[in-house]
């Protein structure tokens, strides 16, 4: 079994208005990863890459030791991911959706999803278009943690939520690590809940990566320079740079 829960190298992506330029991070296995940078700095495109809803133009992709690919339904299932968008069919009840859900993944959890949906206070009887945003981001993460996953790739999780759950969101992110062999990448606009629970922070800017690496390095070398430096100093100071390398 690879050390490693992900690992890019050198993956370029083009858009008529934006490119991902030679995008290189590793994520070892049993850590958080933060994912962040300005709006439209490629955060969402680098992790469709990685779950293969798009294809790099090159580069590489290792997604728990096996090459990602959009056919690879096994791998597939080892991975628990959560959209920005939280989109479910519409029309139908959330007990429904959970029901479907179920029938994807073999190692599906049904007493891990009803305790989640507990803890989250998620009315599986209502219908999907009545939940509001922050509803919707908490079934999201049930249904992704339900099925036991080793990975959670996770874009914006805690955006739309209240402090109180976005505490606990956070705390379930750090238990799922805990047992050494599982992994989380979480793009987020929040510094602090990357200070919270990020043991690596990768940063991206213009579509390239700035910095990546573990967090209290980052942050140590920062603070030779500013003995205040916080993730935030150096998400503003990056952006600011325009995403020069030697920033």
């Amino acid at each position: 079994m690879s050390d490693l829960a992900l690992r890019l190298v050198r993956v370029n992506k083009s858009y008529p208005r934006f490119s991902l330029k030679d995008v290189s991070l590793e994520l070892p296995r049993g850590y958080i990863m933060g994912l962040v940078g300005p709006n439209g700095a490629g955060k969402t495109t680098t992790i469709r890459l990685i779950m293969s809803l798009a294809r790099p133009d090159s580069g590489s992709i290792t997604v728990l030791g096996r090459q990602a690919s959009d056919s690879d339904i096994e791998l597939k299932r080892r991975i628990g991911y959560v959209s920005e968008s939280h989109e479910f069919y519409e029309g139908v009840t959330a007990q429904w959706t959970v029901g479907f859900v179920s029938r994807l993944y073999p190692s599906w959890n049904e007493a891990r999803f009803r305790s989640l949906a507990r803890k989250y206070d998620i009315d599986v009887s209502k219908k999907i278009e009545t939940l509001s945003k922050g509803t919707r981001a908490k079934l999201s993460m049930a249904l992704a943690l339900a099925h036991e996953p080793e990975l959670l790739i996770l874009d914006e999780p805690t955006s739309g939520l209240d402090p109180v759950v976005r505490r606990e969101f956070l705390q379930d992110l750090m238990e799922f690590v805990q047992d050494g062999r599982r992994s989380v990448l979480f793009s987020t606009h929040i510094t602090s809940d990357l200070e919270r629970v990020a043991d690596y922070i990768t940063f991206l800017v213009d579509g390239m990566v700035v910095a990546s690496g573990e967090r209290e390095a980052i942050l140590e070398e920062a603070r030779t320079r500013n003995g205040n430096a916080s993730i935030e100093d150096l998400l503003w100071t990056y952006a600011k740079k325009g995403g020069a390398r030697d920033a």
